[in-house]
């Protein structure tokens, strides 16, 4: 690939600064993916790291919105838990 893809517009180094940010560097040099495979990928990525970041800058009482819950349709449930292991025989004869 020489100057920019017709695909995805990119120029191989920043393909290549895009597969070694996804870890997917050997696999792009070795035509394992093609640039418009990485493009999208990195993409995608960046993506979802702004749209965390923004979530993140949310108070959490707006971000959380507990559902209502008819206190009818709460049922108990119980689940044994052992609370102790059991001794080993030669520790407790010291």
């Amino acid at each position: 690939m020489s100057g920019k893809c017709t695909g995805c517009g990119r120029t191989q180094f920043q393909v290549a600064s895009d597969a070694k940010s996804l870890g997917l560097l050997q696999e792009f040099e070795g035509g394992v993916y093609t640039c418009c495979q990485i493009v999208a990928w990195a993409d995608e990525q960046s993506a979802a790291w702004f749209d965390a970041t923004q979530e993140d800058s949310h108070p959490a009482d707006i971000v959380t919105l507990r559902p209502e819950v008819d206190s009818g349709e709460i049922e108990a449930v119980l689940v044994p838990v052992r609370l102790r292991k059991p001794q080993v025989p030669w520790y407790r004869k010291f």
